[in-house]
Parts: C-alpha cells; structure tokens; sequence
C-alpha cells in the first residue's frame, strides 16, 4: 500500500518523497539512455576527463612511458570511468532496466543486452599489447567478468546489488595479489564496477520531479 503523499502511475511513483520514472520518453543517447538532466548529461560526458588529468600528474608521468602507451592508457581511464558514471545514471538504468518495448538502434539494443555488452568488452587486452604484462591478465580479468555477469543476473533481484559489490570487493583484493601493469592496477577493478555493478544491477530511476 502506498503511504500517505505517495503518489502512482503505472511507470512513475513519489516515494517517501523520492520521485521515480520508468518511462522512458525522447531519444536514445548512447552516453545517458533517455530524458538526462543537464547535471546527469554533464557528468556523462564530461567528468570522466578528470581521472587521466589526475593520473598522468600523479603517476603516469614518472612512468618509463611512451606517448602511445600514455595516449592508450588515457583512453581506457575515460572508457572505464565514463562507463562506470554512464551506466548508473539514473536516465540510463530507466532503459536497461525498463519494461518497454522501445524503438532504439542497433547500438542501443547492445547497450540494452544483459550479456551481449558485457562481452564485446575486450579493451583489457589492450593492456598486455601495449604494456608489460603477461596475456593472461586480460583473460583471467575477462573471464571474471563474464562469470560475475552471469552470477548476477541469476541471482534474485533483491539480493543481486549485494552480491554485486561482494565480487567488486574480491576483485579489488585479487588485483593486489595478481600481477598488475604499474600505473593501471586500479584498472581491472573498475572494469568489473563499470559492468558488473554499474551496467548489471538493476536500481531504481530516481528523478528531480515526477515528470522530468
């Protein structure tokens, strides 16, 4: 039952104060799904940029790097970290984890895929091509994945997200005892944040007001 001031429709339902709409209205966008806020549209598309500047002044710099390497670990810090605040925003969960039957690209689709996203994640192997480290590390991290997918979703709902973050923290411990690229050693734990927990668990589309 709905408490007192709780307000309901089909897709959309205030909370305990807490609006949050399912619908998903307008255009797909690759980077924030449907019907972003301007703060959600900024964060998508621009605060991942903050991560490389950070790391090349504290760590990359030091580092006995080539600008190929340098250029190639900058773009995997704004994929990982990008994808990681791209998939939990709010106007994207409402369509990986909407009821609809919506009208979106081929791209869109795969975004919207439990498995098939997931899997076309190959950029780790970037990492022993480019770095000095042995191959297994992106096979045993890629691997990982797809088997913490798969545990997540056949999970149920109400405990997937705990069981999320218990493979997110194995993850941050196993990075600390397996071999690791100095400078990336953060990178194989956000990659299993950005797909795992950010892409894999269903949360629920929290808005400003009902209907934006």
């Amino acid at each position: 039952m709905p408490r007192k001031g709780d307000t309901m429709t089909n897709d959309q339902i205030t909370l305990k104060e807490a609006p949050i709409n399912w619908q998903c209205k307008g255009k797909f966008r690759f980077s924030t799904g449907y019907g972003a806020t301007k703060a959600e549209s900024a964060i998508a598309n621009y605060a991942a940029f903050i991560a490389p500047v950070l790391l090349y002044v504290l760590v990359w710099k030091e580092l006995d790097w080539s600008g190929s390497q340098i250029v190639v670990a900058a773009i995997l810090t704004l994929d990982m970290i990008g994808g990681v605040l791209t998939n939990s925003l709010g106007s994207m969960k409402r369509y990986l984890h909407a009821n609809q039957n919506l009208d979106v690209n081929w791209l869109g689709r795969l975004v919207g895929s439990k498995f098939l996203f997931p899997a076309i994640h190959f950029q780790l192997f970037l990492v022993p091509l480019c770095f000095d480290i042995v191959w297994s590390y992106a096979f045993f991290w890629y691997g990982m994945m797809m088997v913490s997918i798969a545990i997540v979703h056949f999970t149920p709902l109400y405990l997937q997200r705990p069981v999320a973050l218990l493979i997110v923290m194995l993850s941050i411990i196993v990075a600390q005892i397996i071999p690791s690229p100095a400078g990336l050693e953060w990178l194989a734990p956000i990659f299993m944040i950005k797909l795992v927990l950010s892409h894999g668990v269903r949360e629920e589309p929290y808005r400003p007001t009902l209907t934006e």
